[in-house]
């Protein structure tokens, strides 16, 4: 016997409405009769087969047919489409496929121009802003495929053996986590970076990727020195944000240090890879220096939690300098809102 009574016809009707919510986004009219409201409806499936997919697909979930930008084609009445798996300022090729399902490979960029847009033509002095989600993987969806996933990893493995047939990649087996995926792909582009410094003195991946990890490891020390400040464990010489800023600088340094040694990357003075080396000024009659905190070929990185200005004097030593600096990144904390780390172009270039 049933313990349950069961529902009414008003409430068998909040129940379809709330299904067909789900489904479809729609919220219809709850006293519409029930043979009016759609039972059953699967959108992601294959239009031509009919088999299940595990993004937009079927004719009427409105994505098949729809560009980039979420617009619907022509005479098309179908509803708003979720989010594609579209990675980070990538156009992708509608001509590679996976299965049944379009294949999208990640954003990869390889030089410092493709994370700052505009940067190479951009007037002497100029702030040119981080791309949005230059530095990720899978963009704003944070949606990346089992399938995708392993398609990227022997992409780089290949790309790797074509520089360092002696390579061996070291892995336990396929990444199943989103936050694993991520981290493997990262780990093959700094692979491949080193190795295309290593072999062929190629500087445009490495300096990517040293962005890429010094905005990590940047991150990482903010929210520590925050929460240590916080409980007592961290004490201000002359200020908070002295403080904070001495742990940040001396934290991500030695991640900097280990993450070159760890790829054979030499680094020291007289190399084109340095954490913390004194860069000199020999055009005047009075030899000066500035501390990048890293550099890598010509180009400056400083870690910081200030907004720097081409005026500031620190800034202005970089680009003096005997090195010949192109631009010089900022690398400051995410926290601090959209924009915080840029990049400043050499004045009079």
């Amino acid at each position: 016997m049933n313990a349950y009574p069961p529902p009414d016809a008003r409430t068998f009707g909040y129940r379809r409405a709330f299904e067909l919510y789900l489904r479809t986004g729609r919220g219809p009219d709850i006293g519409a009769p029930l043979h009016r409201l759609e039972r059953k409806f699967n959108p992601y499936h294959d239009p031509n087969n009919g088999q299940f997919t595990f993004a937009p697909g079927g004719k009427r979930s409105g994505t098949a047919r729809r560009s980039l930008r979420g617009r619907a084609a022509p005479n098309s009445s179908a509803p708003a489409a979720q989010p594609q798996l579209t990675l980070a300022n990538y156009k992708p090729n509608p001509r590679a496929r996976i299965g049944g399902n379009q294949r999208r490979p990640s954003y990869d960029p390889m030089t410092l121009e493709q994370t700052f847009p505009g940067l190479r033509n951009a007037p002497g002095g100029a702030i040119i802003a981080l791309a949005d989600n230059a530095l990720d993987i899978t963009g704003p969806s944070r949606r990346l495929t089992t399938e995708l996933a392993d398609a990227e990893v022997k992409k780089l493995i290949a790309q790797i053996k074509q520089v360092d047939p002696d390579f061996r990649y070291q892995s336990l087996g396929p990444a199943t986590t989103l936050e694993g995926q991520i981290n493997e792909i990262r780990s093959l582009r700094m692979h491949r970076a080193a190795a295309r410094y290593n072999k062929l003195g190629d500087t445009g991946p490495l300096q990517v990727e040293v962005l890429r990890q010094m905005q990590t490891s940047v991150d990482r020390a903010y929210d520590n020195a925050i929460k240590l400040y916080d409980s007592g464990h961290l004490r201000p010489s002359l200020s908070r944000s002295e403080a904070i800023g001495n742990y940040i600088d001396r934290s991500v340094k030695a991640e900097m240090s280990r993450l070159f040694d760890r790829h054979g990357i030499e680094h020291g003075a007289g190399k084109q890879v340095r954490v913390a080396g004194r860069e000199y000024d020999t055009s005047r009659s009075v030899r000066t220096y500035r501390i990048p905190d890293v550099r890598v070929g010509r180009m400056a990185y400083d870690m910081t939690t200030e907004r720097k200005l081409p005026s500031k004097p620190q800034i202005r030593g970089f680009f003096g300098a005997d090195f010949g600096a192109d631009s010089t990144v900022i690398v400051r904390p995410t926290r601090l809102g959209r924009g915080s780390t840029y990049a400043i172009k050499k004045p009079g270039k």
